[in-house]
């Protein structure tokens, strides 16, 4: 494992630091920063090899000319979680998401949601989970949650957190087999491994994820491009009248997004911004995709026997 450290003014470790998270792939497999002193905050990113560390360092170079990056191998450990020892609880909504040590301090009334810091994305300190726990939240408090799909889930943090809201039940999906190891771990730690099923995929096409459809609501938190591609996809498999939650995308890009997924048969019913992330939540039309089609039919055969 490598770190690479910078120093500098707030808002250019801020920016780099969102920079590192949403590249696709991305050199770092964890960032964060912290004030260092008075007038300078420190960067760090944590690279599993020295060719990832150097592109982190190279990329710092071009985004922040002045910046000094430093490499520094560090010993056999897992840096990752170490980076994120400390972090104090997250409150979104009605939830609080933190480690088990900083729950038994949680405030009555809050939802807690056991997550302990480890690589996979999901403690609740990034804007685009609290984006999502917030706008999930909202919708658990005009309906029934019902059947849940979390594509990318990482730490499975929103499907816990809609099943502890009502769900029925949870499907989550991950690309990469260690962030579902630590997710089924995180399922067993608040109760809900019984009623969350977990698949292994790329996307939204797998079988499994297709036998369960359709879904009340469906939540991706990602990366604005995949969820573009996905687009479609999504659409498909939620249900007549469900929800869906769209998250991973700087506010800029949010034209891409609602480009995207307009004509889906979708309208978009709210947005939030945390930190610079945008969630979007779009319900889909009560009436099936070709009803329009079948009453525009109707209307023309009524008007021709009108006219007869």
């Amino acid at each position: 494992m490598f770190k690479v450290s910078a120093a500098g003014d707030r808002n250019t470790a801020e920016r780099l630091a969102d920079l590192l998270t949403v590249l696709d792939p991305s050199p770092a497999q964890a960032v964060s920063t912290e004030e260092a002193s008075r007038t300078k905050w420190r960067l760090d990113a944590f690279c599993p090899d020295e060719e990832r560390a150097a592109g982190c360092a190279a990329v710092i170079a071009l985004e922040a000319p002045g910046w000094s990056a430093s490499v520094q191998a560090l010993e056999d450990k897992d840096w990752v979680a170490e980076s994120l020892k400390g972090l104090p609880a997250v409150e979104a909504g009605p939830f609080i998401v933190a480690g088990a040590h900083e729950l038994r301090a949680a405030p009555i009334g809050k939802t807690p949601i056991w997550i302990e810091a480890g690589p996979a994305f999901g403690t609740g300190h990034h804007g685009t989970t609290k984006g999502c726990l917030e706008a999930l939240a909202d919708i658990a408090r005009q309906r029934s949650l019902g059947r849940v799909l979390d594509i990318g889930t990482g730490s499975a943090v929103l499907a816990i957190a809609a099943l502890k809201s009502g769900a029925t039940s949870a499907v989550a999906t991950d690309i990469d087999a260690e962030s579902l190891r630590v997710a089924k771990e995180n399922a067993r730690n608040n109760k809900v491994g019984r009623t969350l099923r977990f698949v292994h995929a790329d996307g939204a096409v797998h079988t499994q994820i297709r036998a369960l459809a359709p879904y009340d609501v469906v939540m991706a938190n990602i990366l604005a491009r995949p969820l573009v591609k996905l687009s479609p996809d999504i659409a498909k498999l939620t249900r007549p009248g469900g929800r869906i939650i769209l998250s991973g995308l700087l506010t800029h890009q949010e034209p891409q997004l609602k480009a995207a997924f307009s004509g889906q048969g979708l309208t978009l019913v709210d947005r939030r911004r945390v930190g610079g992330w945008s969630t979007l939540v779009y319900a889909r039309s009560n009436a099936p995709a070709d009803q329009p089609k079948r009453a525009s039919r109707r209307a023309r055969r009524v008007s021709r026997r009108s006219n007869m």
